[in-house]
């Protein structure tokens, strides 16, 4: 999708951004040839005759020089760092064929950007309020990805040390349970399953989990942070082949029955504590920096914007 935007965006603003294009040149000439044909050749039209497409001034410059536009001048680092930001913000690498397009593109753009300097609209106050949010959207990215993105990376060392302190949270579960709303019946069943009754057969004629009760409840195997906190926790503190007594949760009451409980290796955990590892510092690095911040700059804001 985001080629298919990225491709978009290229071709609106090539063919739409500037009327020196191939297919306007074309255009006006195909009226141009009307006019002959109907013996009404004008100045203009003799004029586009002649000429078939715009195009630039060739010619070979230093090694560091890629293009002159006007007094503006791409160098090799410029044009590195606007396509490496296209890059960034699209995800998305152009080809040999799509960058001399995108070269056009660029030309374009910054003719028009000359012309419109000249026309007075840098000076305009929205577009100066645009620019400077742009620019600010901009630094403050680059600054946030050196102080805090940067800053937040864990080592496997790091992931292994906690994964060596949590053991207990770094096992799966197998289970299955019953939901019943009502707190009597709920009960009454867990009576029944303790006096002998199968689990199984319970599950299937009165658990009111719909998605699960034509397989006897089994919900298969899980981790801690999946399910909500009650449930987790009697299904965590249960022994194999153990039934809990019906425990509340938003949904209803559950009776709960854990099959098998495994380990997870750190192998099989290590991409996930890393993650969860980072954006816990993340959030911890950005909430001092940002307090950091806020102390050293008054922020007032208008009480009518904030009701």
């Amino acid at each position: 999708m985001l080629k298919k935007i990225f491709l978009f965006f290229l071709v609106f603003y090539f063919f739409y951004s500037c009327e020196t294009t191939d297919n306007y040149i074309k255009k006006d000439i195909d009226e141009q040839e009307k006019a002959i044909e109907m013996g009404k050749e004008t100045e203009e039209n003799t004029i586009l005759k002649k000429e078939t497409a715009i195009k630039y001034d060739t010619q070979k410059l230093d090694s560091d020089t890629i293009a002159i536009i006007g007094k503006y001048i791409l160098t090799k680092e410029k044009y590195k760092v606007i396509t490496d930001y296209m890059k960034e913000k699209f995800n998305y690498t152009l080809t040999p064929e799509q960058e001399k397009e995108f070269m056009e593109y660029l030309v374009n753009k910054k003719l028009l950007a000359i012309e419109a300097r000249k026309s007075g609209y840098a000076e305009k106050k929205d577009i100066q309020i645009k620019y400077e949010w742009d620019f600010d959207d901009i630094i403050s990215h680059e600054f946030y990805n050196d102080y805090v993105e940067k800053k937040s990376k864990v080592t496997e060392i790091e992931a292994k040390s906690y994964y060596e302190k949590n053991r207990s949270d770094f096992v799966e579960v197998k289970a299955q349970h019953i939901l019943i709303k009502n707190k009597n019946t709920a009960n009454n069943l867990y009576q029944r399953i303790k006096k002998g009754e199968s689990f199984d057969d319970i599950a299937k004629n009165y658990s009111e989990d719909e998605t699960t009760k034509t397989s006897a409840g089994d919900l298969g195997y899980f981790t801690k942070g999946m399910m909500v906190k009650e449930f987790e926790n009697a299904a965590f503190s249960l022994s194999v082949d153990e039934v809990s007594e019906p425990v509340k949760t938003i949904y209803g009451y559950h009776i709960i029955k854990v099959n098998d409980k495994r380990k997870i290796s750190f192998d099989d955990s290590k991409d996930k504590i890393i993650k969860m590892m980072r954006e816990k510092k993340k959030k911890e690095i950005f909430e001092n920096l940002i307090n950091k911040i806020k102390s050293e700059n008054q922020v007032i804001i208008n009480e009518n914007y904030m009701k």
